[in-house]
């Protein structure tokens, strides 16, 4: 177990350690949130923001997660098909 302690700008320092343990990165994308009294890190994907996204502006639209879900389906297909043929 190891301690950190924020800077005056709330900066912590990830140990050496645990950031190799984890594969972490500078260009690591992390999300950060509290849980209770913990804070917490965690490594999201690079598709995670582009996702969050197309969430806000489908549910400004009225689509449900599930018609979204369908939608991507459907540009993944597409691309798939275009990139590597029928």
């Amino acid at each position: 177990m190891e301690y950190v302690s924020p800077t005056p700008r709330g900066q912590v320092t990830i140990p050496k350690r645990i950031r190799d343990a984890l594969g972490l990165s500078p260009k690591t994308k992390l999300r950060v949130y509290a849980e209770g009294d913990r804070v917490v890190l965690e490594p999201i994907s690079p598709l995670d923001p582009l996702m969050e996204s197309l969430e806000a502006e489908a549910k400004q639209k009225g689509y449900t997660r599930e018609d979204l879900e369908r939608e991507v389906e459907a540009v993944r297909e597409h691309l798939v098909k275009k990139l590597y043929g029928e």
